[in-house]
């Protein structure tokens, strides 16, 4: 009976897997015959619509509205517009250098004359070469809302634009071995290679009223500029509106009021980093130079111990600094998050270095994060960081120290850390957070996805590998970067085409933009090519840097380290 009750349930099995294959092919065979059917029904309603074309046009063109050909007509009046624009922007191209030649290309705002001395240009959206400074390489170059300043490969000051208003052939500093620029408020701030920092007027009338005494072999001797009064060296700077902050040889970071007048600064936004000089307070004497002791000190097991800095950045009003455990810090002006702290009333300004939170949210729980660099602009603040497994560390601190009693140091993280992620937080309505939308502000970093995922294919590996950004900078509310193979991505405001793409559209996530626009090349055919993207030059002698300013972008030459 067993017997006969398998062979049963086994012809049933049978019977049912034969029904569900039929059901299949059914299945199968009405979706094809319902594929087919639409296709013949889309062939005939294109054919009817091509055929009944006056009709529909007559239809739909009323009077209060705007007829098919009307609307082409417009469309094609509004390209031909644009590209006439462009062939209006190339033909002041008159200068004859090619790319291989050193010099300084510049696109974005012209009201203060930064791009061209033409005053019937408001905007230059496309890269343009000053012919000022042709056959320049330089060290560092800065560009505000007035005025221009770079400095060349010999370490001398040159400035141009209208805030300037002088001769641009001319050094405005001679002979002082400067490695560093920034303008702020009305002044130029310069780094010199022996670590003092000097500062005189952005304005060449105002430089000439500016006698100081110098001493020198011979005795003293007038100068056209100031220094700032510090007991130490100093390594870097970084400008604000209305603030400078220094990082000295020690990694330690102090901070100055910026300007030539006191009564300049209105307010203290909190910029400063020291809780003395709140917004309830009177800011701080411009150009007197403060130690942010809250920062470069702190206790543990009741001893005053030092913290040491690597890098330091500047936003309009906040301030970044990187310390060299790879902590973010971060303080001033936090309207739209870009100090990193949860946004409200108690928290618009914090006069205090804070650290900048949410971070372990973008890494597993196995990894340990650490920031490697920092950037920041106008009300927005972007940062790289590295991971590491914590396990493979954990393994190396022990080996570590049973090797001549060495210590694990942070130092040694380099070698375990994997991918890098970019992040960026704060101010984001013009597109500056490049996440692909636009936003009031943001306290949470966020992942920059463009950034993080560009692929190119390796012909070595034969496999798709991501690229690195190797250089970033950031102006008032674009960015720009610079991969690994050269290639450039802007994004951000785009008002007076400061993303060099020939348009005024903003950019809300990271895009290509074309290359330079030489003599003799059609500007048709430039901004026609698909794969036409900006790649800078290196000769392996000299490469070019893309640069940021406050509304501008700039293209230099640097000597290869």
């Amino acid at each position: 009976m067993n017997e006969d009750f398998s062979k049963g349930s086994s012809q049933q099995d049978s019977h049912s897997s034969t029904s569900d294959e039929k059901t299949l092919q059914l299945t199968q065979r009405f979706k094809l015959l319902t594929a087919g059917l639409a296709a013949i029904g889309l062939t005939i309603a294109a054919l009817n619509i091509y055929q009944n074309w006056s009709f529909i046009k007559s239809y739909f063109g009323g009077d209060n509205l705007e007829s098919f050909d009307a609307m082409y007509e417009r469309i094609k009046d509004k390209k031909q517009k644009k590209q006439l624009a462009l062939e209006k922007y190339s033909k002041e191209i008159t200068n004859p250098n090619g790319i291989d030649v050193p010099g300084v290309y510049i696109c974005g705002n012209n009201q203060n004359q930064l791009i061209s001395t033409e005053k019937d240009y408001d905007y230059v959206p496309v890269f343009k070469r000053l012919d000022v400074f042709d056959n320049f390489i330089v060290k560092d170059v800065a560009i505000g809302d007035s005025s221009g300043a770079l400095i060349n490969h010999k370490g001398d000051l040159y400035q141009w634009g209208l805030g300037y208003n002088g001769d641009s052939k001319k050094p405005t500093l001679k002979g002082k071995h400067l490695k560093r620029v920034q303008i702020s408020n009305n002044a130029v701030y310069v780094l010199a290679e022996n670590g003092d920092v000097l500062y005189l007027p952005e304005n060449a009338e105002l430089q000439k009223e500016i006698r100081t005494k110098e001493k020198g072999w011979l005795g003293s001797y007038d100068v056209n500029y100031s220094k700032l009064q510090i007991n130490t060296k100093i390594a870097d700077i970084a400008a604000g509106k209305e603030h400078l902050i220094l990082k000295d040889i020690n990694g330690a970071v102090y901070t100055t009021a910026t300007g030539l007048d006191d009564s300049k600064i209105d307010k203290s936004n909190g910029q400063f980093g020291l809780p003395e000089f709140s917004q309830f307070d009177d800011p701080p004497k411009v150009n007197e130079v403060h130690e942010v002791v809250l920062l470069n000190k702190y206790m543990k097991n009741d001893q005053v111990l030092k913290r040491q800095f690597s890098k330091v950045a500047a936003g309009d009003y906040f301030s970044l600094c990187l310390d060299k455990s790879g902590v973010v810090w971060a303080f001033g002006k936090n309207t739209f998050g870009a100090v990193g702290s949860t946004i409200n009333y108690d928290s618009e300004i914090i006069p205090y270095p804070t650290q900048v939170q949410f971070i372990s949210s973008h890494f597993k729980r196995n990894e340990f994060p650490r920031c490697i660099d920092i950037y920041a602009g106008g009300e927005t603040a972007f940062a790289t960081f590295a991971s590491s497994n914590m396990y493979e560390i954990f393994e190396k601190s022990l080996r570590a120290s049973d090797t001549f009693n060495k210590k694990f140091t942070f130092d040694d993280l380099e070698s375990a850390e994997q991918d890098k992620l970019h992040l960026s937080w704060g101010h984001g309505l013009k597109g500056e957070l490049g996440l692909g939308h636009f936003i009031h502000g943001s306290y949470e970093p966020k992942k920059i996805k463009v950034l993080n995922e560009i692929k190119e294919f390796n012909e070595v590996t034969n496999k798709l590998e991501k690229i690195g950004v190797k250089r970033w900078s950031c102006g008032k509310n674009h960015c720009v970067v610079t991969l690994g193979n050269n290639d450039v991505y802007v994004w951000g405001d785009n008002e007076f085409g400061q993303l060099g793409n020939g348009k005024k559209i903003r950019a809300a996530a990271p895009i290509t933009i074309p290359s330079i626009l030489e003599p003799n090349k059609q500007t048709k055919d430039k901004f026609a090519k698909f794969n036409n993207r900006l790649q800078l030059y290196d000769n392996g002698k000299i490469h070019q840097e893309i640069v940021a300013g406050r509304d501008t972008t700039a293209i230099v030459y640097k000597k290869n380290e």
